[in-house]
C-alpha cells in the first residue's frame, strides 16, 4: 500500500471494529503483535494508523470518535479518543518489544 493513498479513517473503524471490538485493548494489541511481528510493514502501518488517529483527534477531527465507537469502546470527545489512542499505542508497542525480544 501507498502511504499517500493510505485511508485511516477507513482502517481505524476496521480495527476497532475488527480487531479490538469487544476485546480489552491488551487483548488487541497481541492480536496485532501476533502478526506484526513477522511483517515489519504491517507494524509500520499499525503504528501510522494509530499516529494518524491521535493527531486527527488531538486536531479535534470528530470522525476517530465513529471510528472508535464501531466497537466495544466508547468515547465522547476528541480528547478521550485521543486518550485511548495513546493508550493502545503503548500497549502495542509494549507486546511487540516483548514479541521481539523473545522472537515470538
Amino acid at each position: 500500500m501507498l502511504l499517500h493513498d493510505f485511508d485511516w479513517q477507513t482502517s481505524l473503524a476496521t480495527l476497532f471494529g475488527g480487531t479490538v471490538n469487544q476485546q480489552t485493548l491488551e487483548e488487541a494489541a497481541e492480536l496485532m503483535v501476533s502478526v506484526s511481528a513477522s511483517d515489519d510493514s504491517y507494524h509500520e502501518e499499525c503504528l501510522m494508523l494509530l499516529n494518524r488517529g491521535i493527531r486527527a483527534a488531538n486536531a479535534g477531527d470528530r470522525l476517530v470518535i465513529t471510528c472508535i465507537n464501531k466497537s466495544g469502546y466508547q468515547v465522547l470527545t476528541t480528547t478521550d479518543a485521543a486518550t485511548l489512542l495513546n493508550d493502545f499505542r503503548t500497549i502495542y508497542l509494549m507486546e511487540y518489544t516483548r514479541a521481539s525480544e523473545t522472537g515470538a
